[in-house]
């Protein structure tokens, strides 16, 4: 009996982590966000803001690619034509066009609120923030929730970047996006880098904007 036991233990704790691992990976579905309220995430060391940089820093973008932890390459047939024009208000009222941000790179990352993968990213967002200067990225963050909701997360998690809430219709290819977190690395000529789905650390984020 105590075997049985001890084996139910076992298979639950497997079962735990490979469900863990499976939404680290995929992110969140766009679906209706759970009940439950979600814990603030802490921001990396300094130690691991270094490492996991210096790690990736000379990789190519293929190599990135192929080495990527916790998300995937999507959208695809996008990659390398020129991205359209979004007009968005960020959460301090502010307008954003992303038009006027040619001639630097620009990281457009679609979250939400409820979706603790997103959450577990936004320190590495931030760290990224601090170390790339403002006139070489910009960064943007768009939620369709709420602003009040937005702005709420933004300031509890002492967010930097510019973040948005936009409920209207999307162009394409942003419109696609079909799970959260999902990013597009542009590049200063305006076209599409790479597009991703899921979560990122520090190190590949900026190894993907340095990369060629």
């Amino acid at each position: 009996m105590r075997l049985e036991i001890l084996m139910k233990k076992i298979s639950f704790v497997i079962l735990a982590a490979c469900l863990l691992s499976v939404l680290a990976i995929s992110g969140c579905r766009k679906s209706s966000p759970p009940k439950e309220s979600v814990p603030a995430v802490s921001s990396p060391s300094t130690t691991e803001k270094v490492s996991k940089t210096d790690s990736f820093i000379s990789k190519s973008l293929d190599e990135i690619i192929s080495h990527r932890t916790s998300w995937n390459p999507i959208l695809t047939d996008s990659y390398g034509k020129q991205m359209p024009d979004l007009k968005v208000t960020d959460i301090s009222g502010k307008t954003i066009n992303l038009a006027d941000y040619h001639g630097r790179d620009v990281l457009v990352v679609f979250w939400a609120t409820w979706c603790q993968p997103c959450l577990m990213e936004i320190p590495h967002l931030t760290a990224l923030r601090e170390i790339m200067p403002v006139d070489k990225l910009a960064i943007l963050a768009i939620s369709n929730e709420p602003v009040d909701t937005v702005k709420a997360m933004a300031e509890s998690q002492n967010i930097t970047y510019m973040v948005s809430s936009y409920q209207g219709d999307l162009p394409e290819p942003f419109k696609k996006v079909k799970a959260f977190p999902s990013a597009f690395y542009i590049r200063p000529n305006g076209t599409l880098k790479l597009a991703t789905e899921g979560t990122m650390h520090l190190g590949e984020m900026k190894s993907i904007l340095l990369a060629e």
